[in-house]
């Protein structure tokens, strides 16, 4: 096998064209250079074309090399020994835009020579934009190779995927704030990421299309750097959920006036203003990095504590940029398109966290609707029980207060009666008289219990109504008053207990006030059932009294009247003047009575 031959070693030489069109180089004037090679300091503000001569001495026995050229700003022919081996499209305005564009070429042995061999590369370029020759390596084709891949991933394919992957960053945002709206940092991230991503294509294009020159195609690149530091101030503040009207309008009255300048600026003065505002924009991405790293620090609970780590290696990135930008060092590859592109992988991580996270609640949300549910239920329950004892409560009290009134309308009337009789006839009572009183109230209090439910049977209206008629009767005459019943169709009538215990407090009150207050001579009592209705009247013939159509300020007895009535559904009517007072009562009876 034979022995790998060790890389030749090159001279450079440059000499400046006479004009565009130049086809070949001038005799004389070449000058030593060193690669890479930047013509702005030998020949300031030079646009046109410059020679390289690049010599070697080649062994007799000839192999075939591999050859490398970096990079040359901006377009260009090579040829190698008089022969042509590469030409870029256009060579004058609009040049051809090759500056980040490695080549590599397979030498053969018939295009090498015993001895000398000269490579001669025309570089048409632009004194703005560091027109000049990158660096150019001779060597084994494999290790030729090898480093062409490097350079090509660096300078082409990286940026490709990164502006493919911005696109769709882009798109994906920009759905994702129409669909929600109130996420504003969203529509901002989008916008920045499409400017970024027109910004960006700086890096891969080939020709200032559409512009018919290049100091057009860089006053649009850097109006879209400006443009993309205003949007990148105001999805910083907006990711941390937070509005500076005057910064922000400071920021897009900077980039207008930016913008402005670069596209009414004169082409000579262009490379200031441009190198001015690249710095303004630079720094300005550099600032706002630099502050949402101290805002993440201060606040942990800030949203932009996730993105930091990712904001400083584009802070990193930017500031080396510049650096390369303003020559301070010395190379051509540019770093901040690459790393911008860890900032949109940020923010889709962030969201991707923020699905994850969703789903997982959704996921929880069965057993967490069961958790509440019994928490709920036990809350019910709670309220329901102490509902329960409150009802409870108030039906023993109701209770009382029906016992307590069935007490004073039965009982009650009839120890008035009683007490009266003992009054104005003390001495005709016997011992059977006060035997036969003490049996009502046994009566009396009898009735109270059946018509609590102790009664297994039913009874007719007229069977219930027999001894309270024969009992108050009694008690009236007993005391000097004619009492008169007249009772009608009521001998099949059953109603619920308690409907008849009320209706016979009714009458027996009603009776009971006869006694107590009228002072009357006669009273007569009508119980009749006419079709679907009852009617009760108790009418006499005392001295009246002034009737109020409210509860307030009357005595117990009317009260009672009044609330056995509306317990009953029944109308009462009450109608009292001076020799006649009388008590009407109209009930409706059930279909089942």
């Amino acid at each position: 096998m034979a022995q790998a031959q060790p890389a030749p070693e090159l001279h450079v030489e440059a000499v400046r064209g006479a004009g565009w069109n130049d086809t070949a180089p001038p005799a004389g004037g070449w000058t030593p250079v060193a690669l890479p090679d930047s013509w702005a300091g030998r020949w300031p503000g030079f646009d046109g074309v410059v020679w390289y001569r690049l010599t070697w001495e080649q062994p007799a026995q000839v192999t075939e090399l591999g050859l490398l050229l970096r990079y040359l700003n901006m377009a260009g022919a090579v040829s190698l020994n008089g022969t042509p081996i590469s030409r870029d499209e256009s060579l004058v305005e609009p040049l051809t835009r090759a500056w980040n564009s490695p080549r590599y070429w397979l030498l053969a042995p018939p295009l090498l020579q015993a001895g000398r061999n000269a490579l001669l590369i025309r570089v048409s370029g632009l004194s703005a934009y560091q027109a000049g020759l990158g660096p150019v390596s001779l060597g084994t084709p494999a290790a030729m190779q090898a480093e062409y891949g490097q350079e090509r991933l660096w300078r082409r394919d990286l940026q490709m995927l990164g502006l493919a992957v911005s696109a769709a960053v882009s798109a994906f945002f920009a759905a994702l704030w129409v669909m929600r709206r109130r996420e504003t940092a969203y529509g901002w991230f989008a916008l920045m990421s499409v400017l970024w991503l027109l910004f960006g294509y700086n890096q891969i294009a080939t020709s200032p299309w559409p512009f018919a020159n290049n100091h057009s195609w860089q006053a649009l690149n850097t109006s879209l750097l400006l443009l993309f530091s205003v949007c990148y101030v105001v999805f910083a503040l907006r990711f941390c959920e937070r509005r500076m009207p005057r910064l922000e309008g400071l920021a897009l009255l900077i980039a207008a006036a930016g913008v402005l300048d670069l596209w009414l600026a004169a082409p000579a003065d262009l490379l200031t203003h441009r190198a001015l505002w690249t710095l303004v924009g630079g720094l300005t991405i550099i600032a706002v990095n630099s502050a949402a790293l101290i805002h993440a620090l201060r606040h942990r609970g800030s949203p932009m504590r996730s993105l930091a780590p990712f904001m400083a290696v584009s802070a990193v990135a930017g500031a080396h940029d510049l650096l390369v930008f303003t020559q301070v060092i010395d190379s051509n590859i540019y770093y901040t398109t690459i790393s911008s592109y860890l900032l949109l992988l940020g923010m889709a991580l962030i969201q991707a966290g923020r699905f994850v996270s969703g789903l997982k609640r959704i996921e929880n949300f069965n057993t967490e609707l069961i958790e509440e549910v019994n928490a709920a239920k036990a809350v019910l329950a709670a309220t329901l029980a102490q509902q329960h004892a409150l009802e409870l409560a108030h039906a023993r009290i109701g209770e009382r207060v029906n016992l307590a009134s069935d007490l004073h309308d039965g009982l009650g009337g009839m120890l008035v009666g009683s007490i009266a009789t003992l009054e104005r006839r003390p001495e005709e009572l016997c011992a059977p008289a006060l035997l036969a009183m003490l049996k009502s109230l046994r009566d009396d209090l009898r009735l109270i219990i059946e018509a609590t439910g102790q009664h297994d049977g039913a009874r007719a209206l007229g069977e219930l109504l027999a001894p309270l008629r024969y009992r108050t009767s009694q008690l009236l005459d007993a005391n000097g008053i004619d009492c008169r019943w007249q009772v009608s169709n009521i001998e099949t009538l059953e109603l619920p207990a308690s409907q008849s215990l009320d209706l016979l407090r009714f009458l027996q009150e009603a009776l009971t006030n006869v006694l107590k207050h009228s002072a009357s001579r006669r009273v007569d009592v009508a119980v009749t059932r006419a079709g679907t209705e009852l009617q009760l009247s108790v009418r006499d013939d005392g001295c009246g009294f002034l009737v109020d159509g409210a509860d307030k300020g009357t005595g117990a007895g009317l009260r009672s009247l009044r609330a056995r009535a509306r317990r009953l559904g029944a109308d009462l009517q009450l109608h009292s003047r001076p020799g006649e007072t009388q008590l009407a009562l109209r009930m409706p009876l059930p279909p089942t009575a």
